[in-house]
């Protein structure tokens, strides 16, 4: 059985695909999890994902998470589609776009296709993030809550905001140990923003904070924590 999962709402898209594994567990609690990306990937990989019962005893669950950005991935997989409708197994592709031919494809031979695209843009979002990456950054509590709040409400992927809070508070540290911009390799612009704000950190305190987003960051990719609730308590605890 065959599953599309797409859209730039990212939040959306992983929070289905969660659902649809538990409901799926919940008939099944055995059954086994494979999450295929294209680091993972290589060739013989989907032949034995196919391939009789005798490699996996049980049915499972394939993730063919952002496979399809990949040209020949992608074509594989395109080109096995069928195979997955008619698998005894169950096959969920996640992606945030797919080509017009691609869907066309995939919806021919899918159970179900869920489409969480937003009427508000990735990029106006973003701009949200980095309202809230530089409040942050200046340590003004209720600014950085204020402007949480508007990421939560625009349900922007906590990856991203995770992304340019990592970029803002590493400019920060930068800043604080380079005397110009070429030294820093930042540019004018965002050297003298990270400066100013690094008047507020001490060593430590930047050593910390970066330490602790590295973590939550793998945490969450581990599947041991939620990144928008730890983003959320790290913009409490400024």
């Amino acid at each position: 059985m065959l599953y599309l999962i797409y859209g730039t709402n990212t939040n959306k898209v992983r929070a289905k695909q969660r659902e649809l594994v538990g409901i799926m567990q919940s008939k099944q609690p055995n059954v086994s999890l494979y999450r295929v990306t294209t680091e993972t990937w290589k060739d013989s990989l989907l032949e034995e994902l196919l391939g009789s019962q005798g490699l996996f005893l049980a049915k499972y669950i394939v993730t063919l998470d952002k496979v399809l950005e990949d040209k020949e991935i992608g074509s594989a997989v395109v080109g096995s589609l069928e195979e997955m409708k008619e698998s005894d197994h169950a096959w969920i592709i996640l992606e945030d776009k797919v080509s017009a031919p691609n869907l066309k494809k995939i919806e021919k031979f899918a159970h179900k296709v869920f489409d969480f695209n937003d009427s508000v843009s990735v990029e106006k979002k973003r701009l949200l993030a980095f309202d809230f990456a530089e409040q942050f950054a200046g340590k003004n509590k209720v600014g950085a809550w204020r402007e949480f709040i508007k990421l939560k409400e625009a349900e922007l992927a906590g990856e991203e905001i995770h992304g340019v809070l990592w970029w803002q508070m590493k400019s920060v540290y930068l800043a604080k140990f380079s005397k110009t911009a070429d030294e820093s390799g930042l540019t004018p612009y965002s050297f003298q923003k990270a400066l100013r704000l690094s008047k507020g950190w001490e060593l430590k305190e930047l050593n910390l904070l970066l330490d602790k987003l590295v973590e939550i960051y793998h945490e969450a990719h581990r599947g041991g924590g939620d990144l928008m609730v730890e983003l959320e308590g790290l913009s409490l605890g400024l």
